[in-house]
């Protein structure tokens, strides 16, 4: 007679559903290493991906009920834990907890239980060209807009190696873009969070317009699709732009080449005394509540373990069949960086980033969704206002030399606050007719 070796509970379960953080270049890749590991550890339970579309990490959505795990975005993790949507997991069910990096394994942490098991971290990263000597030995904000300038282009892509290119687009990456800065002026964490726009500290903000500056209003605005998918690291791949701010995974949408000559650090947010500790991102595991009452709650812990053991990271994030690179993912587990160095070199550099590090966890209180949606907009609007670099607005009709450009742009920037003697023909900044510079932003 067989006998089952899951429990009472376990044994009626026929699949567990599993949501993952849908916000990485090759989702799919996490899907087939995820499956090939749990098949080694529970052959039996077959796994049930929740649509992408239906998680979204949790910026939106609540954790979906039928969900036993989820990948989510820690800023929520106390909004998430308020809510009694995670699982409290013990020390002794997390396999390796030796082996994550101090600030992932720590976030999760509260009182002698876990609450989630890290996946991925991120920070604000800067990346230029490695003989790039201004921005390698800049570090502070003063210093990065010092080398790069401000107002150096107009249009949506750099037109040569000038000027910064970043998203400052969506309303929840605004905030966080806000605390990230705050924190990095004034230390204070938990981050202080402002009720309404007279508290916003006015020289986060500041900040913030200054980084807007040294790219172009389009460029750090644009909410088009085809931007959010790591655009910018394409074009920054194809020579335009001086410096990328963006997240590590952004490499996996750069030319070999490009790696291969490319520096890349913490970007500093502020002019301060850089002891505060720097804030990192990350995307972890939760365990849902309510697979407890569907009695897969063991189960599903074993699953959070699977998706976060080294070997189905390295799996997920790493080179596959279809790509000879990886996803260039921040890990948590010093293992995952050791291993994925050996073969790419730039894995070293980015364990070196977390290494000897005073950091912390970006997270927001348990008030963080409702902030969210009370402040982001306002944080958003605050950051574009009195732009004064100007955008490229497409001419009125072609313009054929410079004989042409002073009515043709004279006319074509007229209720665009004028123009401001600037305008092109060549590609990028011209793509489809001629642009003229014009001296107000926002585009319509």
């Amino acid at each position: 007679m067989a006998i089952s070796l899951l429990g009472i509970g376990e044994a009626s379960a026929t699949e567990l559903h599993v949501a993952l953080y849908p916000y990485v270049p090759r989702l799919e890749q996490f899907q087939t290493a995820i499956q090939a590991e749990w098949q080694k550890v529970q052959p039996e339970v077959p796994l049930n991906f929740v649509p992408a579309e239906d998680w979204d990490g949790g910026y939106s959505n609540n954790p979906p009920e039928n969900a036993d795990v989820y990948v989510f975005d820690a800023m929520f993790f106390d909004y998430f834990r308020s809510q009694n949507w995670l699982e409290p997991i013990q020390a002794s069910e997390i396999n390796n907890l030796e082996d994550f990096v101090e600030y992932a394994i720590d976030g999760v942490k509260v009182g002698q239980e876990y609450y989630a098991i890290p996946q991925l971290g991120c920070a604000n990263i800067l990346f230029y060209h490695k003989e790039d000597a201004a921005i390698a030995n800049a570090t502070n904000l003063d210093q990065i807009q010092n080398a790069l300038s401000s107002c150096t282009y107009t249009s949506e892509i750099p037109p040569d190696i000038r000027g910064m290119m970043l998203d400052m687009a969506g309303g929840t990456t605004n905030a966080t873009l806000y605390l990230d800065i705050a924190h990095s002026l004034t230390g204070q964490y938990p981050f202080l969070l402002p009720e309404n726009e007279s508290q916003l500290n006015s020289q986060a903000i500041d900040n913030m317009q200054e980084l807007l500056g040294m790219a172009s209003y389009e460029n750090a605005t644009d909410q088009d699709d085809s931007i959010k998918s790591y655009q910018r690291a394409d074009w920054f791949s194809d020579g335009w732009g001086r410096a990328l701010m963006g997240y590590t995974e952004a490499m996996s949408n750069m030319s070999e080449n490009t790696r291969q000559n490319i520096g890349f650090k913490v970007m500093p947010l502020s002019d301060q005394d850089q002891s505060y500790p720097e804030v990192f991102y990350a995307d972890v595991i939760g365990v849902n509540t309510t697979s407890e009452e569907r009695g897969t709650r063991d189960l599903a812990v074993k699953l959070a373990n699977t998706m976060a053991a080294s070997t189905t990271m390295i799996a997920s994030i790493g080179a596959d069949a279809s790509h000879p690179y990886p996803q260039y993912l921040m890990a948590t587990r010093p293992t995952i960086f050791q291993t994925l160095e050996k073969s790419f070199p730039l894995y070293g550099d980015m364990f070196r980033l977390i290494q000897g590090q005073n950091i912390i966890m970006f997270k927001v209180n348990d008030q963080s969704r409702s902030w969210l949606n009370t402040m982001k907009n306002s944080i958003r609007e605050n950051a574009r206002e009195d732009y004064s670099c100007g955008c490229d607005y497409p001419a009125i009709e072609p313009i054929l030399n410079n004989t042409y450009a002073p009515w043709i742009c004279g006319d074509t920037c007229a209720d665009h606050g004028g123009w401001n003697g600037q305008w092109s023909n060549a590609y990028p900044a011209a793509q489809e007719t001629s642009v003229c510079g014009c001296n107000a932003c926002p585009l319509p």
